[in-house]
């Protein structure tokens, strides 16, 4: 087995993987052609390829599966690779992501790349990035709580909902109050997470192996409102109060821009990190910062 060395982010060394899990973002690959050319170029190299339309039927119907010789090829963007790690949180098996968007920090393999990639992976010649995710859950102005759920390896974000009045957040951290802000919304960010909306935010950027949990607001009217990096062993609590000159509040929380739910005065989104981790195959040799720099200044040509 070829080792190969990083700078970055701890990993795990890859094994030698069996059996493929392709999804494809039918988008990105509308005619499914490239999805065609690496399942064939897989088959032709004897693994075996499943296509995933169903990822309940497709995925969490097979037993057992091996962490260590099973792989999520996610064919779309990084969007695509954080429903895959929302869905997969349990499962756990690898993911390696192949952009066919236009920046991907998660989606790393460019599609003009796919061979080489996938070369490297079949002689086990990559690493897997463990990633923290965030879980979150609503709790009701009355207190009862909501069974559900949900989970995000980039963020999660109460915000505004149909209305453009601000929103008043309270944040309390481990039970503790500590601001409330007038604003757009409120973001809470993995280090994975701070390359996306936090960024935009004028968040800080944290290297993706931290364990950390940074919490940023969006569009602040306080001048004093800033981003506050936290321990990735808080509890983080967002309670939406009560908007000046009116009672119909319109919220919700989003989890990594997909799933949401729907906030009234006084409810609030109870956020840690979770049990679980996402799995991230990664093959480049270059350091996090040097990919920062590729991926932030490739649209501006620098």
């Amino acid at each position: 087995m070829t080792m190969s060395a990083r700078t970055s982010t701890p990993c795990n060394l890859g094994g030698i993987m069996d059996r493929f899990f392709v999804v494809t973002n039918e988008i990105k690959d509308p005619n499914l052609e490239m999805t065609g050319q690496i399942t064939a170029f897989l088959r032709e190299h004897g693994r075996e390829v499943i296509p995933v339309h169903s990822w309940e039927e497709r995925i969490g119907g097979l037993s057992p599966l091996d962490p260590d010789r099973d792989c999520l090829l996610v064919l779309g963007g990084d969007g695509t690779v954080l429903d895959a790690a929302a869905r997969l949180r349990e499962i756990q098996i690898p993911i390696l992501g192949i952009n066919m968007g236009t920046l991907g920090y998660l989606a790393e393999i460019e599609r003009r790349n796919w061979r080489e990639a996938l070369e490297k992976v079949l002689q086990g010649d990559y690493d897997i990035s463990t990633r923290m995710m965030l879980e979150g859950h609503k709790v009701f102005a009355d207190g009862r709580e909501d069974p559900r759920k949900e989970y995000a390896l980039n963020d999660i974000v109460v915000s505004r909902s149909g209305s453009l009045r601000v929103l008043n957040i309270t944040l309390l951290v481990n039970g503790q109050m500590i601001t409330r802000v007038s604003a757009d919304g409120v973001i809470a960010a993995t280090p994975t997470g701070s390359t996306a909306y936090n960024l935009s935010a004028g968040g800080p950027i944290i290297e993706p192996s931290s364990h950390m949990i940074v919490v940023t607001p969006i569009c602040s009217h306080s001048m004093n409102a800033r981003s506050i990096v936290l321990s990735s062993k808080d509890r983080i609590t967002l309670r939406v109060e009560q908007a000046q000159h009116s009672s119909d509040i319109e919220a919700e929380a989003n989890f990594d821009g997909a799933r949401k739910m729907l906030l009234c005065q006084g409810d609030r989104i109870e956020i840690r990190r979770a049990s679980r981790e996402t799995r991230l195959i990664r093959i480049s040799r270059q350091s996090f910062l040097h990919t920062l720099h590729k991926k932030m200044y490739q649209v501006e040509g620098l």
